[in-house]
């Protein structure tokens, strides 16, 4: 029933674009890349003078964006997105969503307490090697890839003009208000700073210590075709003058 929702309401505001001119523009949520913290500040802003934003779970990919739509969205270094997906998941999603482990999850927290050992034991001569091809197979945040929304690169490239703005965590606060232009957001909008809407807990006594060089250099082993979507997006990002186009 909540599918059938989604699709009316996404139907709608498609029409609403196409009556008034305005551009439908779709957000992709790449896990771990600050998309809770943008939806949390785009939701009231759906409709803007310039354009019809749709605001996309994570299953949402470029294949589902039609043609002659627009398409925004945030990337982050994969070590980084790393650290960060393994903390969420072993904080079960808090302080923004609680979802429970699987029982695959569950099995690998118990074997890795940190990112850190779970990334030094993605050195094949490790002992615990195999349970690290486990967990990282398993863990939702890890598991998955900067392609399983963009494919490949002919796909990617392909949809190139359908590209509007490329954001990078690293520099999320000066993206936005390059973003809010094109988009026709109040100028005095600003990103929120509170843990629940940006899905951070900076705070917790208990986060883990930085990776090791060791363990940084397998996570970016294990994520190296990440990094080659990354160099594509920083591109666009340069022949484009900044985050928009």
């Amino acid at each position: 029933m909540s599918m059938s929702f989604r699709k009316l309401a996404s139907l709608r505001k498609r029409i609403l674009a196409g009556c008034t001119g305005r551009r439908n523009v779709h957000f992709l949520h790449l896990r771990k890349t600050g998309g809770t913290t943008l939806k949390s500040v785009l939701g009231p802003h759906q409709t803007t003078p310039k354009c019809v934003l749709h605001l996309h779970p994570h299953r949402f990919t470029l294949a589902h964006v039609p043609q002659g739509h627009r398409v925004m969205f945030v990337t982050r270094d994969p070590v980084s997105r790393y650290v960060s997906g393994f903390g969420s998941r072993l904080r079960k999603g808090a302080p923004a969503h609680r979802v429970e482990w699987s029982a695959d999850e569950e099995l690998a927290f118990s074997r890795f307490a940190d990112p850190n050992s779970l990334a030094l034991a993605l050195d094949p001569a490790h002992p615990a090697h195999a349970d690290a091809m486990h967990a990282m197979r398993t863990i939702s945040h890890l598991q998955c890839s900067y392609w399983d929304w963009f494919i490949n690169e002919e796909v990617l490239a392909a949809r190139e003009d359908a590209i509007l703005f490329i954001g990078r965590i690293e520099s999320f606060d000066a993206d936005f208000e390059l973003l809010k232009k094109p988009l026709g957001l109040p100028a005095d909008l600003a990103l929120p700073q509170d843990s629940k809407s940006t899905n951070r807990n900076s705070s917790d006594p208990s986060r883990p210590p930085p990776l090791e060089p060791a363990a940084v250099e397998l996570v970016r082993n294990w994520y190296r075709r990440d990094y080659d979507f990354l160099e594509i997006c920083d591109k666009w990002r340069k022949r484009h003058g900044g985050p928009v186009a």
